[in-house]
This record gives structure tokens, sequence and C-alpha cells, in this order.
């Protein structure tokens, strides 16, 4: 059992917390005279798994762009270099 303050605020215990995976947010449904909660990822932790994700993905892509960006420029060198 929790206790509901003046401003319809609840405390849900550490255990039952730790158990759920409960950390910043939580989706709250009511339905039948039951509140549910639902644990939520954090959406900047999401996105931060997608921008280290993609980060390195990135980098792979521009070493490759930056080697093909070299041989073109040695090409365009050696082919002044002969005129």
């Amino acid at each position: 059992m929790v206790k509901v303050d003046r401003k319809g605020r609840i405390v849900i215990p550490a255990g039952i917390r730790r158990e759920l995976g409960i950390r910043n947010l939580v989706k709250v449904r009511v339905g039948g005279g039951v509140v549910t909660l639902e644990p939520l990822e954090d959406p900047l932790r999401s996105l931060e798994k997608l921008v280290v994700k993609g980060t390195r993905d990135v980098e792979r892509e521009m070493r490759g762009l930056r080697r093909a960006a070299e041989r073109e420029a040695f090409k365009e060198v050696s082919a002044t270099d002969s005129v």
C-alpha cells in the first residue's frame, strides 16, 4: 500500500521500481477502475543509443569517402603533372 499526498502524488517503493525497471518515465493507463503503470525507456537514452550506433557508421563512411577523395585528388595531381 502507498499513500497519496495532497497533490495526488504517490511514491512507488524502490524495490518495486527496481523490479519493474522504472526509471524516469512511466505510461499511465486507466480503465475499469484500475490504474496501470508501464515502464518506458527515456527517449533521450533511446536517441543516445541511435546516435552512438549511427556515429560509428558515419565515421566508417567518412573514412571511406575521405580515401576516395584522396584517390581522386591524387589522380588529378598525377594528370596535371604529366601534362
